[in-house]
């Protein structure tokens, strides 16, 4: 298939995210094409999944505070062979 929907992903890029508005289009603009931004959102309340999400990356909704909450949720979330 020539269908880039179909295509998996080279590398799954996981980011944590808390109130991350403001630097979120720098930190997407540079990831690697053929790569995928999981952003997990931690609990943010300045619309950053909505702006990584209008900037294309997969957002994935954590309500657990903390790192390693936010962690865990995007390697779940993660379908490429390198996280």
């Amino acid at each position: 298939m020539t269908d880039s929907a179909c295509v998996p992903p080279r590398a799954d890029l996981v980011l944590p995210c808390l109130d991350e508005a403001e630097a979120l289009p720098w930190v997407l603009a540079r990831v690697p094409a053929g790569w995928r931004a999981i952003v997990v959102d931690n609990g943010s309340t300045d619309g950053s999944a909505d702006i990584a999400r209008r900037l294309g990356a997969t957002v994935v909704r954590e309500p657990v505070r903390g790192f390693g909450a936010a962690c865990h949720a995007g390697l779940l979330a993660a379908r490429a062979d390198l996280v």
